[in-house]
């Protein structure tokens, strides 16, 4: 629980802050990177490190090992916008399966199916009806889920 807490804590510090410096959501989560200057970009590299080597600590089940592999790869490949390809095939793939793998740990290590069907609908009803900044908001989606999630594990 204490672990989650803490993930809790520096997800809501991180998008505290980029909510407050820009004034509002950006297009997405990654976007930051782009958006700090030097040193502060450097703030989301460790965002996602640190979030996704806490959550491969999680034992109850396979699927966690491989969230936080996927949000580790995202604070590596942090270009998503780049030219090279494998940087943004690491990187989107990096951010999808960092949240699908988290949502699917708790579904098959807490059998709480509930987080994964929120965010499968509300992303879904995002995407559909074309919310304005909808991958930030999927990627908040997903977070919120993910933490109700873990702490009923």
């Amino acid at each position: 629980m204490i672990l989650t807490l803490v993930q809790a804590l520096i997800f809501v510090a991180y998008v505290t802050f980029l909510l407050i410096k820009f004034k509002g959501p950006l297009h997405s989560i990654s976007e930051s990177w782009y958006k700090l200057k030097y040193p502060l970009r450097i703030l989301f590299n460790l965002f996602c490190l640190v979030l996704g080597i806490t959550m491969t600590l999680y034992d109850q089940s396979i699927f966690f090992f491989f969230s936080g592999v996927g949000l580790t790869a995202v604070g590596v490949a942090s270009w998503s916008q780049s030219s090279e390809k494998l940087t943004r095939y690491i990187h989107f793939g990096g951010a999808i399966s960092g949240m699908l793998f988290a949502l699917l740990g708790v579904g098959f290590g807490g059998a709480d199916w509930l987080p994964l069907s929120v965010w499968a609908i509300g992303s879904i009803f995002m995407l559909l009806f074309k919310i304005k900044n909808n991958f930030w908001w999927i990627e908040i989606l997903a977070f919120v889920t993910i933490i109700i999630g873990l702490l009923n594990l």
